[in-house]
């Protein structure tokens, strides 16, 4: 085979691999030449369309960022940190029974701490992997709240509600019961258990703000 048959069929097949790309690319073209030459009014989203036409539309409650049209923006906030202590000027009544005393209200939340999510309501008790620096008794608040909601209506956060919290009592540093971890390889006489008991603290939910009661 000749040097000038072997460029013409690596040409040839140069060429044929690129139709399809070129023909896509003149077509989008053609379409966008098409569409900016039209002179009909361009078309309206749709909630805006159903509320001119006099219909009731219903729109969730959304923390930020979700406009009826369907838009989404960020939220304005950055994420806030998943635990924290309360202030020491906090107005919490003292018991000597039991400690720190929770208001009582009929509303719930969606709290994350690190890699947890907790449905919470007030007087709840949860056990959170252990939280360091703090002792029994210290009232921690937790701001990363993802939902909150009351008898009429959810308000649901993106990612996080602004401006709600949950303040939450230590109440115990605990350990967890014993999870045994079992391992074998067959046919070579090898087995192991070992025990594992992770560490953990309870925290009794006080109170959630940012949304009251129905």
């Amino acid at each position: 085979m000749s040097l000038r048959r072997a460029a013409l069929r690596v040409v040839t097949a140069v060429e044929r691999a690129c139709a399809p790309a070129c023909a896509r690319t003149s077509s989008t073209r053609a379409r966008a030449a098409l569409w900016s030459s039209s002179s009909s009014p361009p078309l309206e989203p749709p909630s805006t369309a159903i509320a001119s036409a006099g219909a009731r539309v219903r729109v969730r409650t959304y923390a930020s960022g979700l406009t009826v049209d369907g838009g989404v923006t960020p939220a304005v906030e950055a994420v806030p940190t998943s635990i924290a202590r309360a202030p020491s000027d906090e107005a919490w009544t003292r018991d000597l029974a039991r400690g720190t005393e929770a208001r009582r209200k009929e509303v719930f939340g969606v709290v994350q701490i690190r890699s947890h999510q907790f449905k919470v309501s007030p007087d709840d008790l949860i056990y959170v992997d252990k939280v360091k620096d703090v002792e029994v008794n210290d009232v921690v608040t937790l701001p990363r709240v993802l939902m909150l909601g009351n008898k009429s209506e959810t308000v649901i956060g993106r990612p996080t509600v602004p401006g709600a919290e949950v303040v939450a009592l230590v109440e115990e540093h605990v350990r967890d019961g014993k999870k045994l971890i079992f391992k074998k390889k067959r046919r070579k006489n090898h087995r192991r258990m070992n025990g594992y008991r992770a560490q953990l603290t309870g925290l009794r939910v006080l109170e959630i703000r940012g949304i009251e009661e129905a």
